[in-house]
């Protein structure tokens, strides 16, 4: 049975009625903002999916590529790369060659796949295709494993009961 988010609960304030959030919708907003415990920060996970892709489509990445891509400056680029490799998710020497290490082509591929179930899971939907790249840069970064199962599970179904998904899509 779902929770009931609002009382029916009124203050009156002069003339106006206002509804006020009974106070177990206020937990859940609460625990929903907690910060959550990640291995990795977004913009690491960013940099990691692009020198995987980077050297996974030409061969190589260097930093001018990376700061192309992620639209940040050489500098930045730099001070990450450092991090990286203190983090052993690469191997770079620096005027050389970028390499992920075992850990970061893991954590690269792992990105890769949940990327590909966001934008499989937003087509659906017939989320222009530009747009689902968008709306997943963003998503990927905070979809916990579980809700991406979840997804995969749908995605899977949808696929498989295609009669199902047009007579939805119809609505």
């Amino acid at each position: 049975m779902p929770t009931q988010r609002f009382s029916t609960r009124k203050r009156e304030a002069s003339t106006k009625h206002v509804e006020e959030p009974t106070s177990s919708h206020l937990a859940e907003l609460a625990s929903a903002h907690q910060p959550s415990r990640r291995e990795q920060t977004p913009r690491i996970e960013d940099y990691v999916e692009i020198i995987y892709e980077l050297i996974r489509e030409r061969g190589y990445a260097k930093p001018v590529d990376i700061s192309s891509h992620l639209h940040v400056k050489p500098p930045t680029v730099t001070n990450m790369l450092e991090r990286l490799d203190r983090d052993q998710l690469i191997v770079h020497q620096k005027y050389g060659g970028i390499i992920l290490t075992e850990r970061g082509r893991e954590m690269a591929e792992t990105l890769g796949q949940r990327h590909a179930l966001l934008v499989q899971f937003l087509r659906l939907f017939d989320v222009k295709e530009l747009n689902a790249q968008r709306v997943t840069e963003v998503l990927e970064h905070y979809v916990d494993s579980e809700t991406l199962e979840a997804l995969g599970r749908f995605v899977k179904f949808a696929g498989r009961n295609m009669d199902w998904w047009s007579q939805f899509r119809k609505q």
